[in-house]
């Protein structure tokens, strides 16, 4: 397995536990479109990390990063401001 595959993975499964776990926003639609993305940018970073490793290993964890930082779905808050927001409950 490559360098950039479990970072690549873990934002895919990030996303996914966040939208159904934690916010019960699953659909078939969604989750199949979260599990599919994951699975072609883990095989294409796995392609360019022949190439470049530096770049696909890097590429992978800025993705693991926009995941945690940025909505993947409008409608969904990201893990990190979901995070936040549980913290500042009273």
């Amino acid at each position: 397995m490559s360098r950039s595959t479990g970072p690549i993975l873990a934002a895919g499964g990030l996303s996914l536990a966040n939208m159904v776990i934690v916010h019960n926003e699953a659909s078939a639609e969604k989750m199949t479109r979260i599990v599919v993305g994951a699975g072609i940018a883990a095989a294409s970073l796995a392609l360019v990390e022949r190439l470049n490793e530096q770049l696909a290993v890097s590429v992978a964890w800025l993705a693991l990063l926009t995941v945690l930082l940025v909505r993947v779905d409008p409608n969904v808050p990201a893990p990190l401001e979901g995070l936040a927001d549980w913290w500042n409950k009273p």
